[in-house]
């Protein structure tokens, strides 16, 4: 009977690292407080003048990864990212094809919101990590900006190809990690790089569950993506929660 219990045991716990390489998936929602610097528009309007508020940003991303070595796995993530402010013109300031005048008191709306779909392939596996990969970021968003007199709407709805790489580093026997994640981009004077640096916690590793945090960055130098530009740094710290299953 023992033999049987043992070997059952066994079978078991084979059946279920099998199923871990198999099939592995991952996901994280959080919420990123970011403050914004820089320029937008023709003439380089500094943000800080809107004095833009610093709301909440969601997020979310997935992965999903498999064994077989010549396909790519798969991730996909979503950040939320809109803002709004309001500011009187001392100077003469041209957003998309419209000139706001000197003395204009204007109101601006941003949204950055943005979708990645990135392919990588895992170069290490145990307690160093190291995923690498190309991201396809589709922004589907806009600046508003309104005057008593006038008002423009500059879309931003283009598709940006970008570098991914992930380093994770596992602390043994500690239920920590220390992660460094990244995507980057330049092209035809354009340069785009969203980085993150955190730290992870499975504080219920027979469930899997994790709780993550750190600080992101992202940088936005465009002139040539749709109508929209912009010479902008969006950074803050966020907090996720983490499933791996």
């Amino acid at each position: 009977m023992k033999k049987i219990t043992l070997a059952l045991c066994a079978t078991l716990a084979s059946a279920s690292v099998s199923a871990d390489t198999i099939l592995g998936f991952d996901a994280t929602a959080g919420v990123w407080q970011p403050s914004y610097t820089g320029a937008v528009g023709v003439d380089d309007f500094n943000v800080d003048e809107f004095a833009l508020a610093e709301d909440n940003v969601t997020f979310i991303q997935a992965a999903l990864e498999h064994p077989i070595p010549v396909i790519p796995n798969i991730l996909v993530a979503h950040s939320k990212v809109e803002t709004n402010g309001a500011a009187m013109l001392t100077r003469e300031v041209t957003f998309g094809d419209k000139t706001f005048n000197v003395g204009s008191d204007i109101n601006a709306d941003m949204n950055l919101t943005h979708t990645d779909a990135t392919l990588y392939y895992e170069i290490l596996d145990n307690w160093v990590n190291l995923d690498l990969g190309l991201t396809a970021r589709m922004y589907s968003g806009e600046m508003s900006v309104t005057s008593d007199l006038q008002s423009e709407d500059i879309e931003l709805t283009g598709v940006l190809p970008m570098v991914y790489g992930v380093a994770r580093f596992d602390l043994p026997f500690t239920g920590w990690s220390i992660i460094a994640q990244g995507n980057g981009t330049s092209y035809n004077g354009d340069s785009h790089t969203d980085l993150t640096a955190k730290v992870r916690w499975d504080f219920v590793p027979a469930l899997d569950f994790a709780i993550e945090a750190g600080y992101r960055a992202m940088t936005l130098d465009v002139k040539e993506l749709d109508a929209f530009q912009s010479d902008l740094e969006i950074k803050g710290p966020y907090v996720g929660l983490s499933l791996h299953l």
